[in-house]
């Protein structure tokens, strides 16, 4: 008998760890400004691990969410809380925090019994308001919107105070992100989201349990979400209402998007490259446009970027990760792809 995941090239997961713990010192011998580099890479992690699960609930099951900024907050918020003002161990805010971020998800996930489409996602959006309000209102413990300091990551003794410390950390749970949310959609709960989101008519005449499927797609998603904030707040050190606004929930979206929806490695490249974009590539396009057209750049800025999005949701609607697939199908094919007739 096969295995469940026997038909599944798993020979990348390693060769992808020793390339993500050579990637650090690659950069500190090719760059004086690898401190800069691993900074964008340590946000980029963070955000895989939300996309990921963001991926799980919009890619996989269909269900719209534009509140996964809240979540990001009341991950970070929650961590900072129980560590610093209650003296809670970091290890154990890890696994306290995702969950309390999970349950947040399941009510949430209640309209989605009976709404979908952009009546869910406004109903989410509201949410985000919602959280910003109460951490402006709970000043006594979140130091309302001045923002609140945040302890670095103590794990065994160990306390991760600098970017090189954090990537390690950060990018260890982004690969069993990966992998965890990897395994759960090809899995039978996977497979039950993607029915939900082809047509729920037919997957509950398949026996699929709408209710709680669409439920535990919210739960799932507000875990993954929970430990990003979580390593987030402990990694930056600071945050404040300003680090969650409705914008960045759109970028999570975007990231998705771009990435190609209902797919684990997709969600990755997006995030891999909105993240690149928006920290590497658009900072010099606009120091560019500043000094040879004696302009601001900020509104070239967001031209630009909302650009980039609009050509790939129109010419390449299965993102990043689509892109590739048809780039590999076709050279395993090669030389016997198929020709079009020349009439």
């Amino acid at each position: 008998m096969k295995g469940r995941y026997e038909d599944e090239n798993l020979t990348w997961i390693p060769i992808m760890i020793i390339g993500i713990i050579l990637l650090p010192f690659f950069l500190k011998n090719l760059t004086y400004s690898y401190k800069y580099y691993l900074f964008v890479l340590n946000m980029a992690g963070i955000y895989i691990i939300l996309t990921v699960g963001l991926d799980l609930l919009s890619g996989y099951t269909g269900l719209i969410s534009l509140g996964h900024a809240a979540f990001l907050a009341i991950g970070a918020y929650a961590s900072a809380i129980l560590v610093d003002q209650f003296g809670i161990p970091f290890i154990f805010s890890l696994i306290i925090c995702p969950l309390i971020v999970g349950l947040f998800g399941f009510f949430i996930g209640f309209p989605a019994l009976r709404i979908t489409g952009m009546y869910l996602g406004l109903t989410t959006m509201g949410f985000g308001f919602i959280v910003k309000r109460l951490i402006i209102a709970l000043r006594d413990w979140t130091q309302g919107a001045g923002g609140l300091e945040v302890s670095s990551p103590i794990i065994f003794g160990y306390t991760f105070r600098s970017d090189w410390d954090n990537y390690f950390l950060i990018s260890s749970f982004t690969i069993l992100a990966v992998v965890v949310s990897r395994r759960i959609g090809k899995s039978k709960i996977g497979r039950a989201f993607m029915a939900i989101r082809d047509s729920e008519q037919a997957a509950e005449a398949s026996g699929v349990n709408l209710s709680k499927y669409k439920m535990l797609a919210f739960f799932l998603s507000g875990i993954f979400a929970g430990l990003a904030g979580v390593l987030f707040a402990h990694t930056s050190n600071f945050i404040s209402t300003d680090h969650f606004d409705i914008l960045l929930s759109v970028y999570f979206i975007i990231m998705v998007l771009v990435g190609g929806a209902s797919s684990i490695y997709g969600a990755v490249l997006g995030t891999l490259f909105i993240v690149f974009l928006d920290y590497l590539f658009v900072p010099q396009f606009n120091v560019w446009i500043k000094e040879f057209l004696n302009i601001e750049g900020g509104d070239i800025q967001s031209l630009l970027f909302g650009l980039i999005m609009l050509l790939f949701v129109i010419f390449q609607p299965t993102g990043l990760y689509g892109m590739w697939m048809k780039m590999r199908i076709y050279w395993k094919l090669f030389p016997f792809n198929p020709k079009k007739k020349i009439i």
